[in-house]
């Protein structure tokens, strides 16, 4: 009985679990869904392991190895069973590559005297010849091609849906009422925000700027509404208070979709 192969299976369903956990969790970070993208290829491209073991060992292996890193560069800790388990699944190839269709590497060509399929059936563990599976090496080179493109493809598309959403943004009746008292500043911004597109788990925030142009404060719209839903407006509310030594000449209202780190859309209000 061959143990590699439930080991891979095991490993694709470890990689198969990581990649929808992070589909569930790309509501929190939308790359997530790019990330499970790789791991879910890399993990179902890894079963051909199985059927490169029955021509050679060593190609599976380098398949194995080649999908376990896939599934780890995708989605990193939620990748580590998966990953763990496709480096085993190519150690356990190695040990039991006597049951690999390449019985042995001591003879680098095979000639038969006479016919080779009777003569396989009569010893059926007579050596094959090596050459005629090195074409099989192609099959783990397309499969780190595969890996590759689906993490580019993800990442275009990811990019592609930001630029989007960003282009339907809009905030508009733009107002301010900052007033200095009692030696503090307070107020703040305030707007009309719309856009075409739903938006979910939106962060607003002003970043303030003083008269040298550092920055001195950064305060979040006041408002509750977490999802921006198509053609609907919502009034923002961007308050600033502090001491009236630290006067601000700009804020850079910033908008974040699913707790990005870099703004989905940034609008800048200069002041008198």
């Amino acid at each position: 009985m061959k143990i590699n192969p439930i080991i891979a299976v095991l490993a694709f369903l470890f990689g198969l679990g990581g990649s929808l956990v992070a589909y569930s969790w790309s509501g929190l970070s939308a790359d997530l869904a790019t990330n499970g993208s790789i791991t879910l290829v890399a993990s179902i491209l890894g079963l051909l392991g199985i059927y490169l073991f029955e021509k050679d060992y060593k190609i599976a292996m380098a398949h194995y190895i080649i999908c376990g890193l896939g599934v780890l560069i995708g989605t990193s800790m939620l990748g580590i069973p998966g990953f763990i388990f496709y480096v085993i699944a190519a150690v356990v190839a190695y040990v039991e590559r006597e049951k690999s269709g390449s019985k042995t590497d001591k003879f680098d060509e095979v000639n038969f005297y006479g016919n080779e399929t009777e003569i396989r059936q009569r010893y059926p563990n007579f050596p094959t010849n090596n050459d005629k599976n090195k074409i099989f090496w192609i099959i783990p080179a397309i499969a780190l091609i595969l890996i590759i493109l689906s993490g580019v493809i993800g990442d275009a598309s990811y990019n592609n849906d930001l630029h989007e959403k960003a282009n339907a943004i809009d905030i508009s009746n733009i107002s301010s009422d900052l007033k200095v008292s009692y030696g503090y500043y307070s107020g703040g911004v305030q707007g009309t925000l719309s856009s075409q597109k739903d938006i979910q788990n939106v962060q607003i925030k002003g970043v303030w700027y003083g008269e040298d142009g550092s920055q001195i404060d950064q305060t979040y719209d006041t408002n509750t509404f977490t999802d921006i839903k198509a053609n609907q407006k919502y009034q923002l509310n961007i308050p600033y208070y502090k001491e009236s030594n630290y006067k601000p000449v700009k804020v850079e209202i910033q908008i974040f979709e699913n707790f990005g780190e870099t703004p989905l859309f940034t609008k800048t209000v200069n002041f008198n």
